[in-house]
């Protein structure tokens, strides 16, 4: 989403509010989550010193598999924003986001974002058993009839 923001530009201090939602541009920002619903963002601009600063809150709904079991879940998110935005490019600052000429992009901002607060492993919730690693049986339905003497690797054996 781009946003004009020539009239914060020209007084240090001012500020304007945001509060939208929309449908996400990037439907899979990684491999094998997916947004769900649109996103929603409520917060302000402010310009400190030719520096703007994004603040508020981002709403998103994902779905995913279980690490554990397979099964596709969804969880949402709630993500506190704060980034800085600057109109020069500057190498030795990775951590700024730039914008050009009287726009801004938040899109990028949004993104990285949501890429940093999606859990490592997914799970459809903490009690899940996940699937029998002989027969492949999702042991949250149902408990399977393999022996658990013989899941031992005889070449593992003392």
């Amino acid at each position: 989403m781009k946003v004009d923001i020539s009239d914060i530009l020209r007084v240090d201090g001012s500020s304007m509010e945001l509060d939208f939602s929309e449908e996400p541009a990037v439907k899979e920002p990684v491999a094998g989550f997916m947004l769900n619903d649109d996103l929603s963002f409520s917060g302000t601009l402010t310009n400190n010193n030719g520096i703007i600063t994004l603040e508020g809150y981002l709403k998103a709904s994902y779905t995913g598999e279980c690490y554990r079991c397979l099964r596709m879940t969804g969880k949402k998110l709630k993500i506190k924003i704060k980034e800085d935005y600057t109109g020069n490019t500057h190498e030795d600052q990775p951590d700024i986001y730039c914008f050009e000429r009287k726009m801004l992009d938040i899109d990028k901002a949004f993104y990285d974002n949501i890429v940093l607060s999606l859990p490592m492993k997914h799970l459809c919730s903490e009690q899940c058993k996940g699937l029998c690693g002989r027969c492949g049986a999702n042991l949250n339905e149902k408990q399977c009839a393999c022996d658990e003497e013989e899941a031992v690797d005889p070449r593992m054996e003392g």
